[in-house]
C-alpha cells in the first residue's frame, strides 16, 4: 500500500478541478461533465502509475459504483461503493444516475472540486436509500490538515481524524497527511 500512496499524493499535488463544461437547462447551471473529471485526472494517475477503474454493482432502483485506483505494482484501493436513486426506472434515467455516480465517485476519490449543480436531477423524486454516514468526511478533513497554521496543529488534525476514522479510509488519510507533512518539512 505504500507504493499506492505515495504515487497518489504526487498525483493528487498535481490535479486541479474539472473544468465545468456542462449545462444543465432545468437549473440553468454549468458543471462538470464525466469527460471533464476523467480529464483532469487520468494525465497524472497515469504519469505516477496509477489508474482508476469503477465498477458497477447490483442496486435496486438506481445504480451502484464503486471507483478503485489501481497501482502499476498491483496494489489497489478502494474508495467504497455509492449508490444514486434514478429518477426514472427507464434507460435515460439509469443513464443519468450512473454518469452522476461514476463522475462524483471520482470526484470524492480524488478531491477533485466541482459545483454539484445537477445532482438533483439524478435525485428527483426517486426513494432515497440513505445509510447513516459512518467515519469522516475526507475532503474536509483534508482541507482542514491543508490549512493549518503550524506543524503541530496538522499532526493534531491527523490524530483526532485517524481516531474517527474508518479502516477503510485510514490509508488515503495517511497519504494526505504524508503529503502534507512533506510540504510542512520543505518549508522548515
Amino acid at each position: 500500500m505504500k507504493e499506492l500512496a505515495k504515487s497518489l499524493v504526487t498525483a493528487q499535488a498535481a490535479m486541479s478541478h474539472a473544468a465545468k463544461d456542462s449545462k444543465n437547462p432545468h437549473f440553468k447551471s454549468a458543471y462538470s461533465s464525466l469527460a471533464s473529471v476523467i480529464d483532469a485526472v487520468r494525465p497524472h494517475l497515469s504519469a505516477n502509475g496509477l489508474a482508476v477503474v469503477q465498477k458497477t454493482h447490483d442496486a435496486e432502483g438506481g445504480v451502484c459504483v464503486e471507483t478503485v485506483i489501481i497501482h502499476e505494482s498491483g496494489q489497489e484501493m478502494s474508495f467504497g461503493k455509492l449508490f444514486v436513486p434514478a429518477s426514472k426506472h427507464d434507460s435515460q434515467g439509469f443513464g443519468s444516475a450512473l454518469s452522476y455516480a461514476k463522475r462524483y465517485s471520482i470526484q470524492t476519490a480524488l478531491c477533485i472540486a466541482s459545483a454539484d449543480d445537477d445532482g438533483e436531477s439524478a435525485v428527483k423524486s426517486a426513494p432515497l436509500k440513505v445509510e447513516k454516514p459512518k467515519g469522516i468526511d475526507m475532503d474536509a478533513t483534508v482541507d482542514q490538515m491543508a490549512a493549518a497554521v503550524s506543524y503541530e496543529s496538522l499532526k493534531d488534525i491527523f490524530r483526532l481524524a485517524w481516531q474517527q476514522c474508518l479502516k477503510e479510509q485510514q490509508p488515503v488519510l495517511k497519504a494526505m497527511y504524508d503529503g502534507i507533512k512533506a510540504n510542512w518539512e520543505n518549508q522548515l
